[in-house]
């Protein structure tokens, strides 16, 4: 069946595999953030049973369905206050930046006669989530007084809404905090969470600081890529994830479209969106933005350039292809990450694992 996804397990494996080695050679651990699968079991059960022993989510319900798959739990987004019984019973780990969250996840630990550990956010410039340097100490001095709750370590987020990177800079400034909590409240701190797979290129030149001991590793891992750089690590597998889609239609159509545009859109003569090349061969592609967003899409044959998507189809001119496409011709794509997570979700593409 058209679309679907190919998901090659043994490059997946590979990527895993080299990025313990790297993590391990430098002294870090690593928690694999299998966020990107969005709760595809078979696949956390292969990474887990392979070497991923710690395992991210952002959602408390995919940490349900994995609940007796062997591997430490963290919850990496701020658990919801409405969810902190499901968050104390099936996570071992979350990420916390608020007092308020912290209590209700102390409140159902003793509910639990359970414990919970809790790494405290800082912020550091990427303004998702995370405490202000001038409030970390006393979030953290909450998790040491509310019963149930342990203070594993504080951690960062970077590379998610506004691409700042790790650097010399924040990374020296989230070891200078993990310090100034320990010296403030006595405290071990057993992790210092440096971030995620815009890491890792730090982290493979040796300029990761001793003091950031751990990093949660997502992107890296299943499609070999360091974010922000959108390079591939050394000796990365690209090739896990695979999109395979039908063309319904080819014809040769003038580049640019003709008649009435609605009041509030420019004369296509103005629309910079358009251009006249002439007519050129358009391929129909049946996979769609109720799938995944086109600009998600890198097309296997470097001829074929995508000009538009709509809900149920994209639209790719393929007249400077070697190949002359035709209907029933099946076209492939590799993915950025939104575009791995847009296709893991999508109930219409069916994943084959290879």
């Amino acid at each position: 069946m058209y679309p679907n996804l190919a998901i090659g397990q043994n490059a997946l494996l590979h990527n895993l595999r080299a990025l313990k080695a790297l993590t391990r050679e430098n002294g870090v651990q690593m928690s694999v953030a299998t966020k990107g699968l969005v709760g595809h079991e078979a696949l956390v059960r292969l990474l887990a049973a392979h070497g991923a022993d710690s395992i991210c989510e952002a959602h408390i319900q995919n940490l349900i369905k994995f609940k007796d798959i062997p591997a430490e739990k963290w919850l990496i987004r701020s658990p919801l206050i409405s969810e902190a019984d499901e968050t104390v019973r099936y996570a071992d780990v979350s990420l916390v930046s608020e007092i308020s969250v912290i209590r209700s996840l102390s409140e159902a630990a003793v509910r639990q006669g359970k414990g919970h550990k809790a790494v405290v956010m800082l912020e550091l410039g990427e303004l998702r989530e995370g405490c202000m340097r001038d409030e970390l100490v006393s979030v953290c001095a909450a998790c040491l007084s509310l019963p149930g709750i342990t203070l594993h370590g504080i951690g960062a987020n970077l590379s998610c809404c506004s691409e700042i990177v790790p650097d010399e800079r924040n990374m020296a400034a989230l070891a200078e905090a993990a310090a100034e909590v320990s010296a403030a409240l006595g405290a071990n701190l057993a992790v210092v969470s440096g971030g995620s797979s815009s890491a890792v290129k730090m982290l493979a030149e040796g300029r990761l600081p001793a003091a950031v001991n751990h990093l949660r590793i997502g992107e890296a891992v299943l499609l070999g890529n360091i974010v922000c750089y959108d390079v591939p690590f050394e000796g990365a597998r690209t090739d896990a994830f695979t999109l395979n889609a039908e063309i319904i239609e080819v014809k040769g159509k003038p580049s640019l479209p003709w008649g009435e545009r609605a009041p509030a859109e420019p004369a296509v003569i103005d629309d910079p969106a358009f251009t006249d090349r002439g007519v050129r061969r358009r391929a129909l592609v049946a996979v769609g933005t109720q799938d995944v967003f086109s600009k998600y899409l890198i097309p296997l044959d470097p001829d074929m350039e995508i000009v538009a998507d709509t809900s149920d189809c994209l639209i790719a001119d393929v007249t400077d292809c070697e190949t002359k496409y035709k209907p029933g011709d099946i076209v492939s794509f590799r993915l950025r990450y939104n575009g791995l997570v847009s296709a893991m979700s999508s109930g219409y593409i069916e994943k084959i694992l290879l």
